[in-house]
């Protein structure tokens, strides 16, 4: 665990130190702080020392130092003897320092008790209460909101981006939006779809025009639908739209949802229309004629190779189309130039392919039997061990050079780096030979399953088909130029298990 320790004087300290003498209290505190970093195995890779006990963040150099590196996710933990260490001043700078140690995952450790600020309990905790109050965390954010929500309503847009047509204009202390040149764009979106063309056409008209969206991006069907249905074309702010939360799932900062209508606040803006009402409200009138509840939703799924097909010019996701006198299509939406194949060809040939790579994995299976890697494997393990083992104990070895003098800081700091560097080495060349040795010894159960969705494929339903497909692959890259004609196309499979 890499950690970074911080000491800091209180007003209190500097009384006592008065008698005691200059310097005592960060001493007594270092070394009260480093026997905790070597009874928990804590690498040290920094130890910060605030020489000034201001309260204000302006006035701690070293905070604002450590900050940054921990919103830049240096390290996993911030040691310190007690949470108000790292802030009693204002709310403002309390924020500030709360803000940046969760967003950034770093835990803030103290002889008591380490905070995990993404943690409930550890947040409302009651020794956290010197920290940050809760309450008046959230007495600031209903007053900013109150703030926003009154801009709203006397006609200001509060978006970071201006919306396709128009360029944010501030007017004193307010802030509006005022067409520009692409107005002429969104007017021809409208026209066009009240001339009965679809969302998917209309991206690719403004997309041959050269036209881009409002991010920059080529126009597809979704961002066409968006300005369709945008409310700011016709002059009016909606605000409250969008509720975000904090995310539960890994890998996703946040979890947004749209709130019912009766939620939303809508007013008139300041900013002029760029669509009439009447021309706006005959389009969301089609839009609602056109709508249908997805049929995947009321019959269940419809194409056994759903979500697996990959477009190999985009990277689109494939999807099936029908018609009423000919064989069913797998097709791209993009319109990138890649052609579509019927159904049938496509299944036929993931399952021919899948066949002929059992066939492949068979023979591998053969070979490695012959030379089994896996005593080799194990022979690296044991001796990386080993070698971590010894590398942990220089670890201790330089804590106690350090505490009898016989490393200076710098020293210590640039010796806890390089072996903490080396142990992470090893431990990142143990967890490959480990996955290795692994997959060394489930290769075999890897080709019984492959052939087990094989003799299975065409006695399961639909859904069950695309369960099976997926249990074994992570999609399937279909690629087909203008001259390939009927079976002839090209693709390619990414299973989930390689030998």
């Amino acid at each position: 665990m890499k950690v970074a320790i911080y000491l800091r004087k209180s007003r209190a300290d500097e009384e006592l130190e008065r008698t005691v003498g200059e310097g005592e209290t960060l001493t007594k505190h270092k070394k009260a702080l480093l026997k905790i970093a070597k009874e928990r195995k804590y690498d040290i890779i920094e130890i910060k020392e605030e020489i000034v006990s201001g309260e204000s963040l302006f006035h701690r150099p070293k905070m604002i130092e450590l900050l940054n590196e921990v919103e830049s996710k240096r390290y996993d933990g911030v040691l310190v003897m007690d949470m108000q260490r790292l802030g009693r001043g204002d709310m403002q700078d309390q924020g500030v320092i709360l803000k940046t140690f969760k967003e950034s995952n770093t835990k803030i450790i103290t002889p008591q008790k380490t905070y995990d600020l993404n943690n409930d309990f550890d947040e409302e905790y009651s020794e956290f209460e010197a920290f940050m109050s809760r309450k008046e965390l959230k007495m600031i954010t209903r007053r900013m909101q109150g703030g926003r929500q009154r801009s709203v309503e006397e006609g200001n847009y509060l978006g970071t981006t201006p919306p396709l047509g128009y360029d944010i204009e501030k007017i004193g202390r307010a802030r509006t939006l005022k067409p520009n040149d692409y107005a002429d764009v969104v007017r021809l979106i409208f026209k066009r779809y009240l001339e009965g063309y679809g969302t998917g056409a209309i991206a690719s008209e403004l997309n041959t025009l050269g036209y881009k969206s409002a991010t920059g991006k080529e126009f597809e069907r979704t961002s066409v639908l968006f300005i369709l249905k945008n409310l700011v074309y016709i002059g009016k702010i909606t605000w409250k739209k969008k509720e975000q939360k904090k995310s539960t799932t890994p890998g996703k900062a946040r979890d947004t949802r749209t709130r019912d209508k009766s939620e939303w606040i809508i007013v008139n803006g300041k900013h002029p229309a760029i669509i009439d009402e009447n021309t706006f409200f005959a389009v969301q009138k089609k839009l609602e004629e056109k709508y249908h509840v997805p049929y995947q939703l009321v019959n269940g799924i419809a194409n056994p190779l759903a979500g697996i097909i990959i477009c190999g010019v985009c990277g689109n996701k494939m999807v099936l189309r029908k018609y009423g006198n000919r064989a069913p299509h797998i097709i791209c939406n993009k319109k990138c130039g890649c052609k579509s194949s019927r159904f049938d060809y496509i299944e036929n040939a993931v399952l021919e392919n899948l066949k002929k790579y059992y066939t492949e994995l068979e023979v591998v299976i053969k070979e490695n039997k012959k030379e089994d890697k896996s005593e080799i494997y194990k022979k690296q393990i044991q001796h990386l061990n080993k070698e971590l083992k010894t590398l942990k104990v220089q670890k201790n070895n330089i804590f106690d050079l350090f505490e009898q003098g016989k490393y200076d800081e710098e020293m210590f700091i640039e010796r806890s780096v390089n072996v903490s560097s080396r142990i992470e080495n090893i431990s990142s060349q143990l967890e490959v030979l480990e996955n290795e040795l692994k997959k060394e010894n489930k290769t075999s159960i890897t080709s019984q399953e492959i052939k087990d969705v094989i003799d299975a494929y065409h006695l399961a339903d639909i859904k069950e088909k695309n369960e099976l497909l997926k249990s074994i692959l992570f999609k399937v890259e279909y690629t087909k130029n203008k001259n390939q004609k009927n079976d002839d196309f090209d693709i390619k499979l990414f299973p989930k298990i390689y030998v």
